[in-house]
């Protein structure tokens, strides 16, 4: 909102000190703050005559309590009937007698909100109480409206004893108090563009909506409004790099790119591969630091892309860095970097946490000399006691589990190196749009030709014989199992299988003929390493696991992939965790362990039994669970819009991303007087953004 008359919190009817203190700690001070809080249901304002016509709905009715009778014993509910009017209805409070007792006295009018339900078997209409409260003159303007928006109560407001039907009336003040100075954030250019309505009818029309249509009408525009400062901030950032230092020009390819190519690869490169490299190299020839985001499924080859354009930072005398979330991931690169490079007489070290102080320091030595060519890592890569001679190329791999800071660290490690960031899980077009907009995006979209997809089922525990019988059966033809559990050890507050007790049974009780290997995050690295180099070996029938091995581990002859307790898995992860098999040329299976399912539970797991489709299933994961919990874990302070669905507004986010991206190329400082009521949203609300990209 732009700043417009500062009325405090505090002396808005019904706020008052102690509550102001807790509209403060969610960031709301003044009545204007409180507009872009927006509702998160309606309640259809009707009279008792007519709920019989919107079962199972949330309406809003008005009556004066008639009869009340108190239960005869414990844990009985409270009948109450009100009356409008129109008719009487009986209503069921479930709770605390003695304060049921003192709550509604009989010929007092109340406002309700609640849910109509029909009664099958008594064959009438019930009216089950969500809130209440006692009605005021001055709630006469409040119910004009067909339509009453309710918001959706923090924590730190339930403490102050406020409830959903009076937070409604202080934001129907908060509306009454500011809405005559409520100005524009859109130029009319942008507004009229777009069929977009005026800011201020927006907001009266998300408040206190005429109809349905209203309601949706008003939260496009205040969407694109989101997203357009949104995508104003990615085009300044993406503006403020180009302006920047210069970077690197990586001029020469070298011989040994050839060599590789040619002699060393041992299998052909898919065309999205080629397509993608001739993407990065050209970035890395251009003399501007690169910043490319690249995606690409399981098991499509974003890794062997990496080791070419590594190449050739080599070959024009700069170092590279590949910086990995975990340590066995790290290993894992650090080998499959290691088998080429040896080959072409590069020096490749591995940094990680716990290794010996000797040789810790040795490679810190390599490192810092030069001598080390490329330096696979953990998060010890951008300790201070690390110091590279030329970092010129630096490789970040799945890239949203590091910060934006340690991004950053790593990039500091040299004077404006270029920088790719790679995901093995797809992200959803409308996720890349908002999150990733200031980074240039490649995708490799095919996987290489003699796979065959993976064949997922769903299976329960009255399968579970089969399914062991089966895992027996590919055993005995030489295949290898993964086994993957939720948790690593049993939990008293987590009803959940553990990958430690389960492995002791499985090898005793299930396949005490076979031979188990058992990894998990509690473990050291290396002795992780060594599990699963005897997996690889072949040493090791069936691996025992928790979600450690969702990346980077690259075994053919592993055909099948069990999932214990699949319910409790992000789609994303089980397809990333599906991506450790199928990766040779015999056919693959994953089976879905799992229970008690709900209607979202088995809508998800149908997904993955229909379709090998990782961009299809990232669609579905961010629908049914949200963009802040894609990852498998919410971070705190993204993502966090008010009218913006990324799960159905990708049209809106495009179109949002136009207009900004075009207003940064036609007038950059917002100088223009059309351009005036942007400058001045974005200098109150995004200073701080601006700030960070060097553009204030």
């Amino acid at each position: 909102m732009p700043q417009v008359k500062k009325t405090e919190i505090a002396y808005i009817k019904g706020v008052g000190p102690k509550r102001a203190e807790a509209f403060e700690k969610l960031g709301l001070k003044y009545s204007t703050d409180l507009l872009t809080v927006y509702p998160r249901i309606y309640l259809i304002n009707t009279a008792i005559r007519s709920l019989a016509k919107y079962h199972d709905e949330n309406v809003l009715i008005k009556g004066k309590v008639i009869d009340k009778r108190m239960p005869f014993k414990p844990n009985h509910p409270t009948r109450i009937v009100i009356n409008d009017g129109t008719g009487s209805i009986e209503s069921l409070l479930w709770g605390n007698t003695f304060y049921r007792e003192k709550q509604f006295k009989i010929g007092d009018e109340y406002i309700f909100w609640g849910k109509v339900n029909y009664n099958a078997y008594e064959r009438n209409v019930k009216f089950d109480i969500r809130d209440h409260k006692k009605f005021e003159e001055s709630d006469n303007e409040l119910l004009k409206y067909p339509l009453v928006p309710v918001y959706l109560l923090s924590e730190e407001l339930k403490k102050t004893w406020i409830k959903p039907l009076s937070f409604t009336k202080i934001i129907f003040n908060a509306v009454k108090n500011s809405s005559g100075s409520i100005t524009d954030v859109l130029s009319s250019e942008i507004v009229s563009e777009h069929s977009l309505l005026d800011h201020r009818t927006a907001l009266l029309r998300t408040h206190y909506p005429a109809s349905a249509e209203d309601i949706e009408t008003a939260r496009q525009t205040l969407a694109f409004e989101e997203l357009f400062f949104l995508q104003l901030i990615m085009a300044l950032k993406k503006r403020a790099l180009a302006q920047a230092e210069k970077g690197i020009r990586f001029e020469k390819i070298g011989t040994r790119f050839e060599t590789l190519f040619k002699e060393l690869l041992g299998f052909e490169l898919t065309n999205a591969q080629k397509r993608v490299i001739k993407e990065i190299l050209a970035d890395m020839r251009s003399g501007k630091p690169m910043n490319r985001l690249l995606q690409g499924d399981v098991g499509s080859g974003k890794t062997i892309v990496a080791v070419f354009c590594i190449l050739v930072a080599i070959e024009n005398s700069y170092q590279a860095a590949f910086m990995c979330p975990t340590e066995i991931l790290a290993e894992q690169h650090y080998k499959t970097l290691q088998y080429y490079f040896d080959k072409l007489r590069i020096k490749a070290v591995i940094l990680v946490g716990g290794q010996k102080k000797k040789l810790r320091d040795s490679i810190l030595e390599e490192i810092r000399s030069g001598k080390a060519q490329v330096v696979v890592g953990t998060h010890a890569l951008i300790q201070s006691t690390v110091e590279f001679k030329n970092l010129g190329f630096t490789v970040i791999d799945e890239q949203h589990k590091f910060g934006v800071m340690q991004r950053a660290k790593l990039k500091a490690k040299g004077n404006n190196p270029d920088v790719l960031v790679m995901t093995a899980t797809p992200i959803p077009r409308t996720l890349s749009l908002t999150v990733y907009g200031d980074l240039d995006v490649s995708v490799i979209d095919e996987l290489p030709k003699n796979r065959k997809p993976v064949k997922t089922a769903l299976r329960f525990e009255a399968d579970r014989i089969k399914v062991y019988s089966f895992i027996k059966d590919e055993v005995s033809k030489g295949r290898q199992v993964y086994i993957v559990y939720p948790i690593i050890q049993e939990s008293e507050k987590l009803d959940l299988k553990s990958a430690v007790q389960h492995y002791e049974l499985l090898r005793k009780n299930i396949f005490p003929d076979l031979k188990l290997g058992l990894v998990h995050g509690k473990l050291p690295w290396n002795e992780i390493d060594e599990t699963i180099e005897a997996f690889k070996n072949k040493q090791v029938d069936i691996l025992v696991s928790t979600t450690v091995i969702e990346v980077g581990i690259d075994i053919p002859n592993a055909t099948i992939m069990l999932i214990e307790e699949a319910q409790r898995f992000g789609l994303s992860q089980l397809h990333q965790l599906r991506g450790r098999v199928g990766r040779g040329a015999d056919q693959s299976y994953c089976i879905l362990m799992a229970e008690k399912l709900g209607e979202i539970s088995t809508e998800r797991l149908k997904v993955m039994t229909e379709t090998n489709d990782g961009f299809q299933i990232s669609e579905t994961d961010m629908r049914l669970r949200g963009p802040g919990e894609f990852f498998g874990t919410r971070q705190s302070g993204e993502l966090r819009f008010s009218a913006a669905d990324l799960a159905k507004d990708t049209a809106l986010i495009e179109k949002a991303r136009s207009s900004a991206f075009r207003l940064m190329e036609e007038d950059p400082e917002m100088r223009r007087t059309e351009n005036a009521v942007i400058r001045e949203h974005f200098l109150i609300n995004y200073r701080e953004s601006m700030e960070l990209t060097g553009t204030a």
